[in-house]
């Protein structure tokens, strides 16, 4: 009995060594998909998050994920924003060049930081 296997996208037989794809336009509709793309950047986000010491680097936030932003200390040599988007997008290099320009903070002290003239205080 033979089984046959069928892409993961078309359902077309593959053939020779493919294993999931018929071919790179089946592999590039998985792979760019909003759902890979959120997935692939929230893996990324969270491996870097861990890299840069996983709470903020001014109050000492840790609970969610989400609520933690990469800021850049010097704005003139940002490239470009670390948003799910561009983490997902990018190649790994070019984040990890990114990413070592930055400091990781809670959404409430990023938004202190750029809006000092706002203070309650």
């Amino acid at each position: 009995m033979n089984i046959i296997i069928t892409c993961k996208i078309c359902d077309k037989p593959l053939k020779g060594k493919q294993q999931k794809f018929c071919s790179p336009s089946c592999k590039n509709k998985s792979n760019q998909s909003y759902q890979a793309q959120q997935i692939r950047g929230l893996k990324r986000k969270k491996f870097l998050t861990k890299k840069l010491g996983g709470r903020c680097s001014v109050c000492g936030y840790n609970k969610n994920l989400s609520a933690l932003t990469f800021h850049h200390v010097n704005p003139k040599k940002k490239s470009f924003q670390l948003d799910l988007r561009s983490l997902s997008n990018r190649k790994q290099s070019r984040i990890n060049k990114e990413v070592s320009k930055c400091i990781l903070v809670c959404h409430n002290c990023h938004s202190e930081i750029h809006n000092p003239q706002h203070n309650l205080e």
